[in-house]
């Protein structure tokens, strides 16, 4: 089929072209984001119970719920927290789930749970969470103007960003909203004979729209509606609410009114270049789903840049961008671009120098077509450009160019060695002779990255643009380097005399060829160098492995395979079973030796061997990033006020600090990029570095760490975003029983000992402190004796206290809520967001309506002070609390844990009724993800024996091929350790991106030493073996180097990514050599036999002298 393309070249332009073209609009239309979108179907269940203490709302709601929905499908993890007032269950569905569907299911239970909840709880809410659905912009503003006018630009903010395309809303925190305090006077109800519900009633119904009917006149119908809204706040204290003594009495008569903005649930301030922080308002700008976010951003940017011009809403204001993901993306677009430029640079002169300037244009343009052409795929196919597909577009620079390299060297060597023959025919000889193995080189490296696919859960979704991207690149390059490079070459190509340069390349090449060939004849005379040689490789692969693990033990286990290999080799060279019997007898030989080698290694290192390992065990390496976060975190019941305080003291630490651009503080809620949470207790500090900063971000958290460290009368943390996929603390534990208090001390103690251990910080427990309240307790004798029932009394109560809302004012520009207050201290001066500043015994004497007058509130309850469970927490149906901890630069999460834990066994007291729990941290998501990446590589491993068979019709071609995977691991495992880089999960992906491309030298190798021997059926074994092999040596080193060369970029792209690069680079490297070793070797041992139908064309003989019979009619 390839041939088509040579033979209607006309055609072929033409379809080339077009390729390019769509290709291009491709490359322009796809959309762009910061990093996969990540959707795990989660489900959010709340239920308020008013004034509920935590334990009476778990008993009551929590418990009741949890039990419905134990029956619900596909769900992977129910949890829960009950706090005073509020139920909040979680439910996490499997994430192949379908979001929609389990949603509904969902609330479909939920709904049917509520008749069996208390009467006085409000209905359950169900809501969606989405984990993507952070914001692509946070800008912060700040202003001279006061609160009122501040919370109308802030209004006009919102409705001017909310206009630009893509723009799914804008959330806004640090104003105020517009609302209206009713501020009732106890002497005022006392004189009226009123009660606080009079009040919120008559402003009920004095505000209410609604329709009455039809009137039907002369034939026509008219509709009749009652319009009653009050539409101005001045209205308001106008509104009667009853009549004594004839005279109407109205709001004004008892209360005092107030137009003003709501209490503040937040309090915000920016600070930049070191100056104190001032008032201001954040504005976080969040993107519709599928939206491009370089193209929403941009929009942003030039829309705050017209406010900012004269008279516009922000000319007399400043706008600082905090946060611009687009701009990100642009900078990491950018710089992998430029890396990519380079890589095609380095690998085009390489080639040129290698095979000549004309050849190496030609396999250097298998790069940007195959980018064209892969991209039409990932276009259509629904994908995005995300930091993830563009690193896979540089990792493919190095791998699709192989083909291209194999196919232009080949076409090169068919015109040189047959002088006598057309470009044509040389290009269609070089089809015939190389379809096959790339075929089914290209497939096999295909295979290991389709294992990715099967992936699950948040690193499947978080890693699938990764296979999407390189299996698209791998099939376009097969395609240009089958079809459209033999065209180019066709055309492009000349023959010619050949020039002072050429000959250089080609003595050089010669000279490199039977350099190897001299070195290979002693290793292929010598059978016990050959034994020597496989008993070190595999003695060195053990070792490797215990580079993550001890060293020293490493040694012990590598020298026993060498010497166990050796006298099992020559063992079973000795027996005289059959070929299969003895090959069953080898592999339990092998296993049983290996085996006793590694446990006695294993025994050492866990016995007297010292700790001394080089390669640390990491889920994703932290890359150098521009953003810091402190999250603070005060006692429970503490005020905003209070912990805007603690955060300013947290502020002067930041000031003088040289690599901090700007920061902005939020008192009130946690960090969307951090904890998350909101209430007074909490604040966070959202730290921007400078560009040209000296120092990397974690150098700058580890400084920040120290510095507030000496802060201990409230809880600071500072960490960094990762680049990896959303994932928990580094190391998190669970306690779960049915005993709060066994639970809270054990987790106490197990936090203490984590502090202990080295390199931990960011310890905490999720108990937080009790709460004291106040409990007013009903006499329900009492109560019954005045007519009184308890929803009356409590609803009373909260409306003094609290507030409550009477109703909504609909204006042109707003809803303002109208909310009635009790003045409960009799202050002279009123003021809406004060009033429940006051004491118990003041909160006794609010006045209750009953059926013989109005009494005290101290005649119907009985007041004490109490300490509550603040929040109590559930893990599938059980009490859990929970120890979280980060690990610095310099620790391991793995070893940490594992030290933890061998202690809280050990010096704590835990009960049978108590169980522990490790998951959830990055050590349990560490492990899920080998264990996933381990099932991928099954999976390639068996999808590459399935097109290996069928390209040898061979099983023992098909050990020999795959006998270089394991081996591969030396380079792997010595890169990471000369580097000083981790055992990640990039570098286990590295491995098998290195899987599929080590085996194409292999595949080079056996297939020639096939067609040889087709060819020369009565030559010497080990003549054809040491001829193939030094016939491809050129080509193997020539694309093993470009690859190396194409993973260089990689390295300078990011701590993220750099252990793949080293784990792609060394292993090629080191297997590159094993390979021109090992194939011979265990060919030479067990040629084999050929199949009886030959796979490849008989006129394809390289090296031959004659003209290829190849003609074209």
């Amino acid at each position: 089929m390839w041939e088509f393309f040579i033979k209607n070249n006309k055609f072929a332009y033409l379809f080339l072209i077009a390729l390019i073209g769509v290709g291009t609009y491709s490359i322009l239309s796809i959309p762009r984001e910061s990093a996969p979108e990540v959707i795990i179907p989660v489900g959010v269940v709340t239920t308020v119970l008013p004034g509920a203490p935590a334990a009476d709302v778990e008993s009551l709601i929590t418990n009741e719920i949890e039990r419905g929905l134990s029956g619900l499908d596909n769900v992977s993890e129910i949890t829960s927290t009950s706090r005073e007032g509020v139920s909040s269950i979680v439910v996490e569905f499997e994430a192949e789930a379908d979001l929609d569907d389990s949603i509904q299911e969902l609330k479909d239970e939920v709904d049917a749970l509520q008749p069996e909840l208390p009467d006085d709880a409000e209905d359950s809410f169900v809501s969606e969470v989405n984990f993507v659905d952070q914001p692509v912009m946070n800008i912060a503003v700040s202003s001279d103007i006061n609160d009122f006018g501040l919370t109308e630009l802030a209004d006009s903010l919102e409705t001017e960003l909310e206009r630009i395309p893509g723009v799914a809303r804008v959330q806004i925190s640090g104003v105020r909203e517009r609302e209206v305090t009713i501020v009732v006077e106890q002497t005022a109800l006392a004189q009226f004979d009123l009660s606080l519900s009079d009040i919120t009633n008559a402003l009920r119904s004095a505000n209410l729209t609604f329709p009455i009917g039809q009137i039907e006149n002369d034939g026509v119908s008219y509709n009749v509606a009652f319009e009653g809204d009050i539409t101005d706040t001045s209205e308001i204290a106008n509104v009667g609410i009853t009549t004594r003594g004839g005279q109407p009495v109205y709001i004004r008569d008892v209360a005092t009114v107030i137009d003003g903005l709501s209490p503040a649930s937040s309090i915000s301030r920016l600070s930049t270049e070191g100056t104190p922080s001032e008032h201001s308002m954040t504005l976080a700008v969040y993107k519709q789903s599928g939206g491009d976010i370089t193209a929403i951003t941009d929009a942003v940017n030039v829309r705050v840049a017209e406010l900012q011009e004269p008279n516009g809403l922000l000319a007399d204001a400043t706008a600082v961008t905090v946060l611009d993901a687009g701009r990100d993306i642009k900078t990491d677009l950018i710089r992998l671009s430029t890396s990519g430029l380079q890589t095609v640079t380095l690998v085009i002169l390489l080639l040129v120098v290698a095979i000549g300037w004309r050849e190496g244009l030609l396999a250097g343009t298998a790069i940007p077509l195959s980018f064209l052409f892969g991209f039409i795929g990932l276009y259509f196919s629904g994908n995005t450009i995300n930091f993830l597909s563009l690193f896979s577009l540089i990792l493919g620079i190095g791998i699709l160019v192989d083909s291209a390299i194999v196919m232009v060297e080949g076409i090169n060597r068919k015109m040189k060695d047959h002088p006598d023959i057309d470009k044509r025919e040389a290009a269609l000889a070089t089809i015939r002779e190389f379809s096959s193995p790339l075929i089914s080189g290209t497939l096999t490296t295909v295979a290991m990255f389709a294992g990715l696919l099967i992936t699950t859960g948040v690193i499947g979704q978080f890693i699938s643009s990764i296979p999407f991207t390189l299996i698209f690149l791998l099939f376009a390059s097969m395609f240009v380097s089958l079809a459209i490079l033999p065209l180019l070459a066709s055309g492009f190509l000349r023959r010619r005399s050949e020039t002072k340069f050429e000959r250089w390349q080609v003595d050089n090449a010669h000279k490199l060829e039977e350099w190897y060939k001299r070195k290979l004849t002693p290793m292929l005379e010598d059978e016990n160098r050959q034994f020597t040689f496989l008993a070190g490789i595999a003695a060195v692969l053990i070792f490797s492995l215990f580079l993550t693990f001890n060293v020293l033990a490493g040694v012990i286990a590598g020298v026993l395979v060498y010497f166990t290999y050796r006298w099992r080799y020559r063992l079973v060279e000795r027996l005289s079973f059959k070929p299969f019997t003895k090959f069953l007898a080898a592999v339990g030989l092998w296993f049983v030796t290996t085996a006793l080698s590694v446990g006695v290694a294993m025994i050492a290192a866990f016995t007297f061997l010292p700790e001394f390992s080089l390669i640390k065990v990491v889920f994703f390496e932290q890359s150098d990033v521009d953003y810091v976060i402190i999250e603070v975190e005060q006692p429970e019941g503490t005020t905003k006020e209070v912990t805007d305080i603690g955060i300013r003291r947290v502020e002067e630490f930041l000031y003088d600090e040289p690599d901090i651009e700007l920061f902005t503080v939020t008192v009130g809620s946690g960090n969307e990029f951090g904890s998350g949470g909101t209430g007074e207790k909490l604040g966070n500090i959202f730290i921007v570095l400078d560009k040209d900063r000296e120092r990397t971000s974690t150098e700058v958290v580890d400084h920040l760490r120290t510095e507030l460290s000496v802060i201990r009368d409230f809880k600071v943390t500072v960490n960094q975003p990762s680049d990896g996929p959303p994932t928990g603390a580094a190391i998190i534990v669970k306690f779960l029983g049915d005993d709060l208090t066994a639970l809270t001390e054990l987790a106490n103690d197990a936090a203490a000992i984590f502090k202990s251990v080295p390199h931990t910080t960011n310890v905490k427990t999720s108990t937080n402190n009790n709460n004291t309240k106040f409990v007013l307790e009903l006499d329900r004798e009492k109560a019954a004796a005045l007519g009184v029932n308890p929803l009356t009394v409590s609803q009373l109560a909260r409306t003094a206290v609290f507030g409550s809302d009477a109703t909504s004012l609909t204006t042109l520009d707003d809803d303002i809520n109208v909310v009635v207050k009790l003045n409960i201290d009799n202050s002279e001066r009123v003021e809406s967001d004060t009033t429940n500043v006051t004491t118990i015994d003041a909160v006794q004497q609010i006045s209750v309506p009953t059926a013989v007058g109005p009494v005290p509130l101290s005649e119907l309850v009985n007041v004490s002070l109490r300490e509550s469970s603040s929040v109590i927490s559930h893990e599938d149906n059980k009490r859990v609390v929970t120890v979280t901890a980060d690990v610095t630069a310099e620790g391991n999460a793995r070893e940490a844990q594992m030290e933890a834990m061998a202690r809280i066994q050990s010096e704590l007291n835990i009960t049978d009724d108590i169980t522990i729990s490790t998951g959830g941290g990055e050590t349990d998501e560490s492990n899920q993800a080998f264990i996933e990446m381990l099932l991928a590589l099954i999976v390639g491993v068996v999808l590459m024996i399935g097109i290996l068979t069928l390209q040898f019709n061979s099983y023992l071609h098909t050990r020999y091929v795959l006998s270089i995977l394991p081996f591969s691991l030396i380079g792997i495992m010595s890169g990471l350790a000369l580097t000083g880089s981790s055992l990640s999960f990039p570098s286990i992906m590295g491995f098998i991106a290195l899987s599929g491309i080590v085996v194409n030298n292999s595949i080079l190798l056996i297939d020639m030493m096939n067609q040889m021997r087709r060819k020369f059926p009565k030559r010497n074994i080990k003549t054809i073996v040491i001829d193939a092999a030094g016939n491809r040596l050129r080509p193997i080193l020539l694309t093993t180097i470009t690859t190396v060369i194409g993973m260089i970029p990689l390295t300078y792209a990011g701590d993220l990514w750099s252990p793949l690069a080293y784990a792609v680079m060394f292993g090629l490297v080191f297997s590159v050599f094993i390979t021109l070793v090992l194939i011979p070797v265990i060919y030479l041992r067990k040629p084999g036999k050929l199949p009886e139908e030959l796979h490849h064309d008989e006129a394809t003989v390289p090296n031959a002298t004659t003209p290829l019979p190849i003609k074209l009619n």
